[in-house]
């Protein structure tokens, strides 16, 4: 199901469009795929595979201490720290080389990040069943509205303690049986960052975050990130374009990587279409 957006962010996404898709591969979109927590970059496996067929280059990575980076949480004082990975490979593209950035669940704070520190660098940004946040919709406020008192985010909550397939079953209600066991065997403990450090570093502007036109899909079946949180995120802080897919889990690139391929295949070819008008 597709979601219009208003006749606003309908006009900035085409002019940003027209502005930052040529710097993108006539032939081919560059995405980078970040995952949520205590996930890898191995989630995204199937959705790697549709793109790549597609003709699109492809980066999926691990942020540290997750999937086989070699950190461990310990090693981890903030959410920079965490998001150091994304970063490095953000930062180290070549100035022609701008990517579309898509992320997952708290993955969506990393996104937002790198939004404000390398607005240069991301042609769009696309939050999958993410936290999302903006110049006018902190941390605090989502933390607040989430759950006051809340100690953690989505999917953040969930380590591999005890028998991960009793509470994997809450990401994972929809998708694959053997992708709930692969996940089991793969998912790493994850940390909420949730000191004042953090929370400063994840503020984002308008001159820099606001400058990059952004997508938000929103998983239809999600009882991780409610549908309602989600759409209470995109009110609060409007994308330029929203999408739903219906029937997808919190893990939707598992549960419904097809159609969470289409939408991001949608977006980019509109861009290239546009760039050529």
């Amino acid at each position: 199901m597709a979601t219009k957006v208003s006749p606003p962010s309908a006009q900035l996404f085409l002019l940003l469009s027209l502005i930052l898709w040529p710097s993108i591969s006539a032939k081919s979109g560059h995405f980078v795929l970040v995952h949520g927590a205590c996930h890898g970059a191995w989630c995204w496996y199937k959705l790697v595979s549709l793109l790549q067929d597609a003709g699109h280059k492809v980066t999926a990575l691990d942020l540290a201490a997750s999937g086989i980076d070699t950190k461990q949480v310990s090693d981890l004082h903030t959410i920079d720290d965490y998001h150091e990975p994304l970063y490095s490979y953000l930062k180290a593209l070549s100035p022609d080389d701008k990517v579309i950035l898509v992320g997952h669940s708290m993955g969506g704070f990393a996104v937002s990040s790198a939004m404000e520190r390398f607005p240069e660098k991301i042609a769009f940004a696309v939050f999958v069943a993410a936290q999302m946040l903006g110049p006018e919709l902190s941390i605090y406020k989502l933390a607040e509205h989430y759950n006051p008192g809340m100690d953690t985010y989505g999917d953040s909550k969930f380590t591999t303690d005890g028998n991960p397939l009793d509470h994997l079953k809450t990401l994972y209600q929809h998708s694959p049986r053997q992708d709930l066991a692969l996940a089991s065997l793969l998912m790493r403990e994850g940390k909420a960052f949730n000191d004042d450090e953090s929370r400063r570093q994840l503020l984002v502007t308008k001159e820099k975050f606001g400058s990059i036109a952004r997508a938000y899909f929103v998983a239809g079946d999600d009882k991780i990130i409610p549908v309602d949180l989600q759409r209470w995120m995109v009110q609060n802080n409007p994308p330029d374009l929203v999408r739903v897919i219906d029937g997808a889990d919190h893990m939707v690139m598992i549960s419904k990587p097809e159609q969470l391929y289409n939408y991001l295949l949608e977006i980019a070819v509109q861009l290239k279409n546009y760039a050529s008008i």
